[in-house]
Parts: structure tokens; sequence; C-alpha cells
């Protein structure tokens, strides 16, 4: 099993610091790269940044942190607002390797922005010396990284409570909805989720695909039909959503091992 490590918390070295003040209305964008050797932590402090890492894209508004681990290859966009600011921090993590990043970055939403901002102002004050004090640069970047740690941590346990209330939503509408034509762009959009977080996070929380469960959903609801009521085949095809009655009974006997008709005999005999 490969071993998920947090990138904030791996242990790193200090390389520069940079701070970005862009004036009222002036959208600034800065093309695809990347840094080998350094990867990047990226505050904003006022305004919306967008940047793009690999195929994932990211809106960091204000008060929010990003990491770009080393080697990745990303793009930044700075739209035109009243104002935008904030700081790039690069550093070295000689230990840190990409293929070890199993997760996508993350936004960090920062608990307490008053209070980190001043630690980036004076790291980027030792870093304009002469001759820089490693032993101040070192010290601050371990509080940057202590404090983004426990925001992210913080995030982490308040993200797991919100997903499993998602899922529960996403299930509780496909059990309402099965008969409609669910497709899985549709249901991640009306849940701000992109269809491929809906079908990791849907199978990490169930154990089955959002597919899988909304044939489960139609199957239960056939079998009902099939046992309580008369409803022809054909007829109970559509009211749980499929467009024809060859590929529902396809569906039900690859679901259920019998046809819908014998299901229906069978259910018959036992009441």
């Amino acid at each position: 099993m490969t071993e998920t490590i947090n990138p904030i918390s791996e242990t790193f070295l200090f390389h520069s610091i940079q701070h970005f003040s862009i004036p009222h209305g002036e959208p600034r964008y800065q093309p695809l790269h990347r840094h080998p050797d350094t990867a990047e932590l990226l505050l904003v402090t006022e305004g919306r940044v967008h940047c793009k890492i690999g195929t994932h894209s990211y809106s960091l508004p204000s008060g929010t942190a990003l990491f770009v681990p080393s080697g990745f290859w990303h793009e930044l966009d700075y739209p035109a607002a009243p104002k935008q600011s904030g700081y790039r921090l690069s550093f070295a993590s000689p230990h840190l390797k990409p293929d070890l990043v199993t997760d996508v970055p993350q936004v960090i939403q920062v608990d307490d922005l008053a209070g980190i901002i001043p630690l980036f102002a004076r790291l980027e004050q030792e870093n304009e010396q002469p001759h820089p004090d490693s032993r101040i640069t070192h010290h601050l970047v371990g509080l940057i990284r202590a404090l983004l740690d426990r925001s992210a941590n913080t995030q982490n346990s308040l993200d797991s409570r919100e997903v499993e209330k998602t899922i529960r939503l996403v299930k509780h509408y496909m059990e309402e909805h099965h008969y409609r034509s669910l497709l899985l762009d549709d249901l991640a959009a009306k849940f701000a989720l992109n269809k491929y977080q809906l079908s990791r996070l849907f199978k990490q929380h169930t154990g089955m695909s959002p597919l899988q469960y909304l044939i489960s959903c139609r199957m239960e609801t056939a079998k009902q039909l099939l046992a309580t009521t008369e409803t022809a085949v054909a007829s109970i095809s559509f009211r749980v959503g499929y467009k024809s009655a060859t590929q529902f009974q396809a569906a039900f006997k690859k679901s259920v091992g019998t046809t819908p008709r014998l299901y229906r005999i069978a259910s018959t005999k036992e009441s």
C-alpha cells in the first residue's frame, strides 16, 4: 500500500519568497511552467487567483493557500479585480517525490490569516538581507508550515463530514428520481462535483458506483411492482427508467438472476 504523505508536513528547505500585488483592474497571466527541483506554496491575501495544475483547476479566494508539488506543470491566472495580492513561497523538499503525493492538491482555508501574513512578510524581509540567517528562515517556514498543516487537518475533518452528507443527498436524489435518465455529468453538477470526484467518493462511501446504485434502485422498484401489482412488464420497464422492455428484461435478469415474468410468478406463489 502506498503511503500518503502530507506535503505541508514534510521537512523542506527555504528557497525564495515573492510578494505579488496587482493594481486595480489589471489582469495578469503566468503561462504554463514547472519547477523540477522546487515546490511552491501560493497564499492569496486579497482578490482571487485561478491556478491550473496538470488537468485540475482551482479557484483561490482571499484567505486560501495551495501547494504545488515540485515537477508539476502549472499556470496562474490573475483576473482583473479591485486588487490582487499574496505570496509565493518556493522551497526544496529533498525527501518528497511527486509520485508519493497520491491525492490532488487541496485548497486550504487558512484559519488564522491575520497571524500568518506577518510570518510571510517577515520571511520576505529576512530574504532581502545581504546575508539571510538560515536559522530565522527555517524557523519562520516551520511556523508557516505548522499553521497551514493545522488548517488543512481541520478542513479535512470538516470535509469528511460534508462528503458524507453530500453522498447521502446524492443517494436520496437517485432513490427518488431513478425513473429518469440520470447522466453522471448532470448528477455531479447538481451537487457541485465533477464526475470523477462523484464516482470516487460514491464508491468509497457505498461500495458501488453511482450507476450500480441507480440500477439497484430501479430493480428494487421493479420487484415491488412485479410482486404487488399486475402492471405489464413493458409498462414497468418505462416506470423504472428503461427505454425498452428488452433493455429492462436484460438488466433485470443480470441483476436478479431471473426474468421479470418468473420473478412475478415466484412472488405470487410465496404470497
